[in-house]
C-alpha cells in the first residue's frame, strides 16, 4: 500500500488555521462580512485532505490573503471596501489582524514553495 506523506508546510498551514480559526473568522467577517467567515472554514476543511491542493483551494487561499492584506479595499464595487471603511484604525483588533496576516502570509509562501516541488505547475497558478 502506498502512503503519501503530507508536506510540512501544509501541516503548518492547517495547524495555523485550526489554532487561529476563531480569530481568522472574526477578521474575515470584519473585513468581508459573514460569508467571508464561512469561506475561512471551507479553507480549513479543504486542507484536511491529503490529496494535492486543487486549483479551487489555491484560489481560496489566495482570496484569504487578498482579504487580509486589503488587496481589494480600493475597489468600491467589492464589499471589502465598505467593510474596511467601517473599521476604526485605532481599534486593537487591527493589530491582531496584522499579526495574523503576517503569519498567514509566511505559511502561504512556504506552502507555495513546498507545493512547487511536488505539484504540476498548472495547479499552482492562482
Amino acid at each position: 500500500m502506498h502512503h503519501r506523506m503530507i508536506p510540512v508546510a501544509r501541516i503548518s498551514m492547517s495547524s495555523f488555521l485550526h489554532e487561529n480559526h476563531e480569530a481568522l473568522c472574526n477578521a474575515a467577517a470584519l473585513l468581508g462580512g459573514g460569508s467571508a467567515a464561512q469561506r475561512v472554514s471551507a479553507i480549513l476543511h479543504g486542507l484536511s485532505s491529503p490529496v494535492p491542493l486543487s486549483r479551487q483551494l489555491w484560489r481560496k487561499l489566495q482570496w484569504l490573503s487578498d482579504l487580509l492584506t486589503l488587496e481589494n479595499v480600493e475597489n468600491f464595487e467589492r464589499p471589502e471596501a465598505g467593510y474596511f471603511a467601517a473599521v476604526n484604525p485605532n481599534d486593537p483588533v487591527v493589530e491582531e489582524i496584522c499579526l495574523l496576516t503576517d503569519e498567514y502570509t509566511d505559511r502561504l509562501n512556504a506552502l507555495r514553495a513546498e507545493e512547487a516541488t511536488s505539484a504540476p505547475p498548472h495547479l499552482l497558478a492562482a
